[in-house]
């Protein structure tokens, strides 16, 4: 206590020492030149001023010809000399502006000298004082800038006199105040000791239940990831991502939801402790107001009363909503009502795992979308959503084996859409896409639901159909055509022309009975109903059999 003590009047003394020696030092100095710079910026306006009177009495000297405006501008030039003889005074000392000075003193007399050699429909003065302003710009603009920079100072010095005296009443009060918190603490370290020793135990006591409460969520966290690893379709991964839910709030109900491919409706894929009783099948992202922040949400009485819309009657009265995120991507909500407030307790002290838990089963899920997309990329269409040319090849690879095997006919078609050039050159490529892909919805709905429509290609398309005579075929393919040929297509609110296809109708196994063959003798096919002018249906010849 005695050396603080003894510190402390060290310190005290040596600030009031610096605050002394640095108001003495100040009192030494000049003083401020804001005033100076202030007298000079007024005797620049006078010469601006002088300057205007000059020049509008010599111009209305040249247009009147009146003797006494002559006078007028030669008094004010006696003026402005005046005033330049001022600043001469003002500015000793200041070798930038006394360079300036003598520019405009010279200036000044090449003026002075114009207007005395000036007459009544003359030439203007307007050189000399454009000159004459040129320089007296500069100088103005020096003294405004030393203005700013001198009246800043002052103000800074002012105001670090007086924070230097705050200053020292500050620090004195709070070296006076720590040694007081010195004694203080002395005191209350006494009472601080007996209470912790208490608290120990009660420390130790939570900490081996907390340690407890992780090692039992690590194992759950762990089987729940071993599980989902195990997934192999979207459905089990979430339902697998629900039993885990349960079985980590215990006391609670809550049910899983997932965004739609649309992204425009909120399914829920899951419940549990009764939750299907509460929240809507299917509902907008908007209703929930966790997805709208973007992050984990709780409402509880009293804090937060402000209700998601997306609960069946009485929303409860506590209850978490959690965004499921993966990869920055939005695929859900975990929706955890709170009957009790102890279940509420459990969710709050869980939230950890529970988010844990979320982000697990976002991931997996995510992978699986994932895989199911790039399955489907793989055998579709990017454009018209049809099974795409190698989808095609092994498909048809396969039918002819099969039915090959159980002695059925497969139907092999051809179809070109005719003259599709001219919509993309009429029309533009836009408008020949919307052409691609109305043909080919029109296709898929006109087949039977084991007949396989393909892309081959452009604006070619394949399609498959088992079991089929080819009587039943020839129908089917004249249908097609008459279908695509009543399309009514708009593109930007301007009606496309009519859109009509030829098609070419190869038979298993009379046309032949190798799949790279039957579909030569479609092609062939197809080019002939071209030849014989398009829209029409052709068969392969029975000598293109292998």
């Amino acid at each position: 206590m005695l050396v603080a003590f003894a510190l402390t009047l060290i310190c005290l003394g040596s600030i009031v020492a610096l605050v002394i020696y640095t108001d003495a030092r100040g009192a030494g100095l000049p003083e401020n030149p804001v005033n100076q710079t202030q007298d000079v910026l007024l005797t620049l306006a006078g010469v601006s001023q002088q300057l205007d009177r000059i020049e509008l009495d010599v111009r209305l000297y040249r247009i009147t010809g009146d003797e006494d405006q002559l006078r007028l501008a030669e008094g004010a030039t006696v003026t402005l000399n005046t005033l330049l003889a001022r600043l001469q005074e003002q500015l000793q000392g200041d070798s930038v502006q006394e360079r300036r000075l003598a520019g405009l003193i010279d200036a000044g007399a090449d003026l002075t000298a114009a207007v005395t050699h000036v007459k009544p429909g003359g030439s203007p003065i307007r050189d000399q004082v454009v000159d004459c302003r040129r320089v007296l710009n500069l100088m103005q603009d020096e003294e405004r800038t030393r203005l700013t920079t001198r009246e800043a100072q002052a103000e800074r010095n002012n105001l670090y006199g007086l924070a230097r005296r705050v200053l020292v009443i500050v620090i004195g009060t709070i070296l006076i105040l720590v040694l007081f918190g010195f004694i203080i603490r002395d005191v209350v370290r006494r009472g601080r000791f007996e209470d912790q020793i208490s608290d120990a135990n009660e420390r130790l006591r939570q900490t081996v239940q907390r340690l407890e409460e992780q090692a039992w969520t690590s194992r759950l966290l762990i089987s729940a990831r071993d599980e989902v690893s195990l997934c192999l379709e979207v459905k089990q991964a979430e339902e697998c991502t629900v039993r885990y839910l349960e079985q980590l709030l215990p006391e609670t109900a809550g049910s899983l939801c997932i965004i739609n491919n649309s992204r425009q409706i909120i399914e829920s894929k899951g419940t549990w402790g009764g939750a299907d009783a509460v929240t809507f099948d299917g509902f907008v992202p908007d209703s929930c107001c966790a997805l709208r922040s973007g992050r984990l949400r709780w409402r509880r009485p009293e804090r937060s009363e402000v209700h998601c819309s997306h609960f069946a009657g009485k929303p409860p009265d506590r209850y978490m909503c959690l965004p499921l995120t993966a990869h920055g991507e939005t695929l859900g909500i975990i929706t955890v009502e709170c009957p009790t407030s102890d279940g509420a307790a459990l969710a709050e002290g869980r939230e950890g795992t529970l988010a844990s838990l979320a982000e697990m089963a976002a991931m997996a899920i995510v992978g699986l979308k994932l895989r199911q997309k790039l399955e489907s990329q793989s055998i579709r269409d990017g454009m018209t959503g049809l099974f795409n040319r190698s989808f095609m090849e092994i498909a048809l690879e396969r039918e002819v084996g099969r039915a090959g095997r159980q002695g059925k006919q497969i139907a092999v078609m051809m179809l070109d859409i005719d003259h599709f050039k001219q919509f993309n050159d009429t029309f533009g490529h836009e408008a020949g896409d919307v052409v691609l892909r109305e043909v080919a919805e029109t296709l898929r709905l006109g087949v039977r639901s084991e007949d396989i429509v393909c892309r081959f290609g452009g604006e070619e398309f394949v399609v498959i159909m088992p079991e089929i005579s080819a009587h039943a075929a020839i129908e089917r393919a004249e249908l097609l055509r008459r279908i695509v040929g009543e399309l009514a297509l708009r593109y930007r609110g301007q009606s496309l022309r009519q859109v009509t296809i030829s098609v070419g109708v190869s038979m298993f196994p009379e046309n032949s009975e190798n799949p790279e063959e039957l579909l030569r003798s479609a092609d062939q096919a197809m080019y002939g109903a071209k030849h014989k002018g398009r829209n029409r249906v052709v068969t392969a010849d029975s000598s293109l059999r292998v």
